[in-house]
């Protein structure tokens, strides 16, 4: 342990004139200074204890010309570090690590090549480490990182957060670690996040998508990737057949109008995605009106209620986040419910009217579940009136305005207009 700090404390970073000789400019030679003192500032707080949750290993040079940052090429006069920080990881886990405080691990920018992997990887294997990331310039380069990946989340039962993004593989070693994730979540602690932003910007294959997306991993980000007509078709097949997945991350591809029409589709009969993100992509205000009949269908009370409840919209708008923001289905789907009859009455605060094909059995779940309306989420009225092609009127100032009142006003309203006694004659 002191030698250990002893070293992080007295080493001198390599020679600047050595990454000169190498044929690497003043501003390389300057970001792997920097490299070298932030890595040995990561060990010594990993030996110290005093490491903040998540530790980034990162080399941060741009290049003028293209403002992209470049990867840095592996140097043997490197290992040294590497091993230190692979025994600072262990010491970390076995004298300083809880349940409360699992560590996030990334490595940007950065070339690990096989003999950095293999000193990475018993370390990994065995820490306390949730997630384990890879940020690279989009350039394929060479390693066993696919076996390396695999080993880590078949043994490491603490990691639940795998990430890539800019990392390019051969379309079989990313079958390799989507088999990997489909294992593990059938015997072990399934893995929550698998993240691959802008790893195939040349097009994703039909092969490769459907290994991610049938991983079983819980949550799925496909940023940036480039994806548009045919990915979306493939997409939207998994996602109808009601699969495990609770959160898909669509951002910044090439979806448009069409693409939505088809994803919205596939949420009828999907119960189970909490959450799916389309923001960056080429949706107009027809795919964003596909969606939002997904989610909440106004041509009629069943249609309402056989919308989808479960899935939360990003990317088209704040308005649409406030559809499904509660956890359970049902208030989900009784607040948009209350909200129809509200908001498409003329005279009356309730429009009975649609009520009038209503099973007498459900009468009294309906005033039950109307003395649960509390303060809707502000923008369900302005989201009523896109969806109907309406204008706002008074009657809807009234509703968004009723705050904690709602429950009590729609009881009365239904009370009031005799719909339950009526219904018995």
């Amino acid at each position: 342990y002191a030698d250990a700090l002893e070293w992080a404390y007295s080493l001198e970073n390599i020679a600047r004139d050595h990454w000169l000789q190498k044929g690497h400019t003043e501003e390389y030679a300057d970001a792997m200074d920097e490299f070298q003192d932030t890595f040995k500032q990561i060990i010594k707080e990993l030996r110290t204890g005093t490491v903040a949750g998540r530790v980034v290993v990162v080399f941060k040079c741009l290049d003028e010309e293209d403002q992209q940052y470049i990867t840095a090429d592996h140097d043997d006069l490197l290992m040294p570090y590497w091993k230190e920080f692979a025994k600072a990881l262990v010491h970390w886990s076995d004298y300083h690590a809880d349940e409360e405080t699992p560590l996030e691990v990334s490595f940007f920018y950065i070339e690990t090549p096989d003999a950095v992997l293999d000193v990475l990887r018993p370390a990994l294997e065995r820490s306390n480490v949730e997630f384990v990331g890879f940020l690279s310039d989009g350039n394929p380069r060479p390693s066993k990182l696919a076996k390396f990946m695999e080993d880590i989340i078949q043994k490491n039962h603490l990691m639940t957060k795998v990430g890539f993004d800019g990392v390019v593989l051969s379309n079989g070693q990313w079958k390799r670690i989507c088999n990997a994730i489909r294992v593990r979540n059938v015997e072990q602690t399934p893995i929550a996040t698998f993240e691959l932003t802008k790893c195939f910007e040349g097009g994703i294959s039909d092969e490769v998508l459907r290994d991610v997306l049938t991983s079983k991993a819980l949550g799925v980000d496909l940023g940036r990737n480039g994806m548009s007509s045919n990915e979306s078709t493939i997409i939207a097949e998994f996602l109808a057949s009601n699969p495990p997945l609770a959160s898909l991350l669509l951002k910044g591809n090439r979806f448009g109008d069409t693409d939505a029409a088809l994803l919205a589709d596939s949420l009828s009969s999907n119960t189970k995605l909490k959450g799916l993100d389309v923001d960056g992509n080429n949706i107009q205000q027809e795919g964003r009106l596909a969606f939002l009949r997904a989610i909440f269908d106004v041509s009629s009370l069943a249609a309402c209620a056989s919308s989808n409840h479960t899935c939360r919209i990003k990317g088209l708008g704040q308005d649409i986040l406030c559809l499904n923001c509660y956890d359970e289905p049902c208030d989900n789907k009784w607040e948009k419910i209350f909200a129809i009859l509200s908001l498409s009455g003329q005279d009356s605060f309730i429009n009975t009217a649609l009520l009038s094909e209503v099973p007498a059995s459900l009468m009294p779940v309906l005033l039950d579940r109307a003395n649960d309306q509390d303060e809707c989420e502000t923008g369900i009225p302005d989201l009523y009136l896109e969806l109907t092609d309406a204008r706002r009127c008074e009657k809807h100032d009234v509703w968004e305005g009723l705050g904690n009142k709602k429950a009590l006003s729609c009881v009365y309203d239904l009370i009031r207009s005799w719909v339950v006694p009526s219904i018995y004659v």
